[in-house]
């Protein structure tokens, strides 16, 4: 077979799914073969963290390469508009930067899409050549199940099916309840999705090179899984994480903040919480057993060794860790997830990076990989492929930046500040609005149990509020006038 002057592309992306989930890093029980496959075989980024710990903005980074208040997606998409009564008009947002695939085109590929898209109600047909079971906006899912004489499979449509799994405090968000799947398997949401990008995959145009990105919800609650992921991983041999309680240096609003409060209703004992870690674990397999059969497709239609394989995920789970249960907070736990590539006419087998990179260097890196020049796009993002290919050496520490930001409508409930945060090796520094600040040694203190912003003034806090607020304002980050104006 003639090797293609430029590789296919496969983008599979994961949702809520920590870094530690992957059975290569040997962390967890949790097995991964496909995961680990495309890693042992190619490229295992050891240290991505996201842009933000929330799907919306974390996802408008890494398609577009810029940061979220540089992509108009701040947060997530059914953003709030206070009215001057104290009501709210919803309004959706959409990206407002070019993603990948605008690129992409221009070069010959043609892009296909099919999943979680949450960029923009029915905005993605704007950007991807074929698209399909995009549930952002509309029901396809629902109407499917319908027409198959089943329940919905996704059952947060279902408002009473899904009472157990919402919480009884506004806003009805997600709580770590689990269950066996109650339609057959072949019908469930994330299956559904599979089985229309098998479609698209079909029906692509043989002469051009194409750009397919199949987006799934899970593992991201509910925690519904067919029953062999259910029981794959036994409750009782899981270990407590030594950072399970709160910390006493953590910020003060966190006490009374809606993701403590649903973290102790659920349970403080970890008792409570080894079933519903198993079943997460067990939703990765089974995400991760579906991206295998995709995979496989490839390798029956002999392109898979012509074919850039990306796997990665938005944002990744506190899973009750800190004494809190979802994201929203600078903890490793909810920043860092999983990337991995491969491409045998590129990289090396078991090429594994340890640099600190961002959601925002994976547009640079697969644009560059497909030849597009990225020098006249003003990313905020890198190309990465010379550290990968070696051309460079890896430096000592490199700048990465996440952030928070609360939607007008979370504010009433949530209960946590706005954040912006900066890992430099081996430092993690945590500016919040309300001033409270946060630093960690993530090299001695990898669960970050010890606040050292509040053990008096180290000597690193100056240097690192600088280089902090030094990104805010190069990025015209609103951020920095909230900050100057609470002061």
């Amino acid at each position: 077979m003639t090797t293609m002057l430029k590789p296919n592309i496969l983008l599979l992306i994961s949702d809520n799914q920590r870094l530690d989930t992957l059975g290569i890093l040997k962390k967890t029980a949790c097995q991964t073969p496909t995961w680990d496959r495309i890693a042992q075989e190619g490229v295992l980024m050891e240290n991505l963290r996201t842009t933000s710990p929330l799907c919306s903005p974390a996802r408008a980074s890494f398609f577009t390469g810029f940061q979220p208040h540089q992509a108009g997606m701040p947060h997530l998409t059914f953003s709030g508009f206070e009215k001057k009564d104290g009501e709210f008009e919803f309004r959706d947002m959409e990206v407002t930067k070019p993603p990948i695939s605008h690129y992409l085109r221009k070069v010959g590929y043609q892009c296909l899409y099919t999943g979680k898209w949450h960029l923009g109600a029915n905005n993605v047909h704007r950007w991807f050549d074929w698209v399909s079971a995009c549930d952002e906006g509309e029901r396809a899912y629902t109407e499917w199940c319908r027409w198959q004489g089943v329940a919905d499979g996704f059952i947060f449509h279902d408002e009473k099916r899904s009472g157990p799994f919402r919480s009884k405090h506004h806003p009805g968000m997600s709580v770590p309840q689990t269950a066996i799947l109650d339609i057959p398997a072949d019908k469930e949401h994330n299956n559904w999705i599979l089985g229309h990008a098998f479609e698209l995959f079909g029906l692509r145009d043989r002469q051009r090179p194409f750009f397919q990105v199949i987006s799934m919800e899970g593992p991201h609650p509910p925690l519904m899984v067919p029953k062999t992921y259910y029981d794959l991983y036994d409750p009782e041999k899981i270990t407590q994480p030594e950072n399970w309680d709160p910390t006493s240096g953590e910020p003060s609003f966190l006490k009374q903040s809606y993701y403590r409060r649903l973290r102790n209703e659920w349970g403080k004992d970890f008792a409570a919480w080894r079933k519903p870690i198993a079943v997460y674990w067990g939703y990765a397999s089974y995400i991760d057993a579906l991206f295998g059969q995709f995979i496989k497709r490839l390798e029956e239609c002999k392109i898979l060794d012509n074919t850039l394989v990306i796997m990665m995920s938005d944002h990744a789970e506190m899973m009750g860790q800190h004494g809190l249960w979802q994201k929203f907070c600078p903890y490793e736990e909810a920043l860092r997830v999983p990337w991995v590539m491969r491409w045998p006419n590129l990289f090396r087998s078991g090429t594994r990076c340890s640099l600190d990179v961002s959601h925002v260097d994976v547009a640079a890196t697969i644009l560059s990989v497909a030849g597009v020049d990225i020098e006249e796009l003003g990313l905020e993002g890198e190309n990465l492929l010379p550290y990968l290919l070696g051309d460079e050496t890896e430096p000592n520490f490199r700048d990465c930046f996440a952030q928070y930001n609360l939607a007008p409508n979370f504010s009433s409930w949530h209960g946590v500040e706005n954040w912006r945060a900066m890992v430099r090796r081996p430092w993690k520094y945590v500016m919040h609005e309300n001033s409270e600040t946060e630093l960690y040694n993530l090299v001695n203190d990898p669960f970050e149990l010890i606040n050292l912003a509040g053990q008096g003034q180290n000597p690193v806090i100056p240097e690192l509020q600088q280089g902090l607020l030094a990104w805010c304002d190069r990025t015209q980050d609103p951020f920095l006038e909230k900050i100057r104006s609470s002061k």
